[in-house]
């Protein structure tokens, strides 16, 4: 069995950092803002990894690299669409281990 690349390493645990990150969005227990900002930072910096977290960031009037303006239809918006990507991240993730 070869050892486990150090790309496919990283990849696993930013899905499972993205996974615990919506899990939280979607049951309504995590900071939107700040989980949004984090999902931001998984994307930015490995989103070949979690490209289902793509709809997040195409929010219609909303800059995820600019100032964002938390209002109540954007955290329904973003909790929403955290409950849609989560089974998708969670299938995946469940694939890695």
């Amino acid at each position: 069995m070869s050892p486990v690349s150090k790309r496919a390493l990283r990849r696993a645990t930013d899905r499972k950092r993205a996974n615990a990150i919506l899990e939280s969005l979607s049951k309504g227990t995590g900071d939107v803002y700040e989980s949004y900002r984090a999902l931001y930072g998984l994307w930015c910096s490995n989103n070949s990894a979690v490209q289902e977290l793509r709809p997040l960031f195409r929010i219609p009037g909303i800059e995820p690299d600019g100032t964002l303006s938390v209002t109540d239809e954007f955290k329904k918006t973003v909790r929403a669409l955290a409950g849609e990507i989560l089974p998708l991240v969670s299938d995946r993730a469940a694939e890695t281990r």
